[in-house]
């Protein structure tokens, strides 16, 4: 009898656990070379800069995951950010600083991460034409890499830089607005 019960109550329980959906965010590994073709491709100006968080306000709690029916997606919070801008000749520039408003974006249920502080990255920033410098990562990542050279050149080896940097005078130096 118990034997019987015991196969009954695992049949039960499997059945339970294999029809109910599963749910799983399914991407591709990013690559420099596909977030630059993805952020070149896009109708807002991105930049790519090279460089190191720097938090200046507290990060809300956000542990990745939101419940579709009751969560809310992580709050934007403004960031500082110091490094140089890269081009097609790689870094150049003065170092300069500025903030950026970080607004992790989400699929589903799952949402990206904030920043961590004095974390160095080479990342796409969107530069809008008034207000901040907006950073939105994805869940799926490709947004910012770790900072080395590999990574900064494969993407001066992924296509010519030349939307994504930035608007270029006539005599090559970038329009910093």
């Amino acid at each position: 009898m118990v034997r019987l019960f015991s196969i009954a109550a695992v049949a039960v329980l499997s059945a339970l656990t294999f029809a109910a959906p599963s749910q799983a965010l399914s991407c591709l590994r990013p690559t420099p070379e596909r977030s630059f073709a993805q952020f070149n491709d896009a109708p807002e100006l991105y930049q790519i800069w090279s460089g190191r968080w720097i938090q200046t306000n507290p990060i809300p709690d956000a542990d990745g995951y939101v419940d579709p029916l009751s969560g809310t997606k992580p709050e934007p919070t403004l960031f500082s950010f110091r490094g140089r801008m890269v081009g097609p000749e790689g870094v150049f520039g003065p170092i300069r600083s500025w903030r950026v408003k970080v607004a992790p974006q989400c699929a589903g249920p799952w949402c990206a991460g904030f920043p961590q502080d004095d974390e160095e990255v080479v990342g796409f920033f969107e530069r809008p034409s008034t207000g901040f410098r907006r950073f939105e990562p994805s869940p799926c990542g490709g947004d910012a890499f770790p900072r080395t050279i590999e990574t900064i050149d494969r993407l001066l080896r992924a296509s010519p830089l030349v939307r994504v940097i930035n608007l270029y005078t006539q005599s090559g130096w970038p329009c910093l607005i």
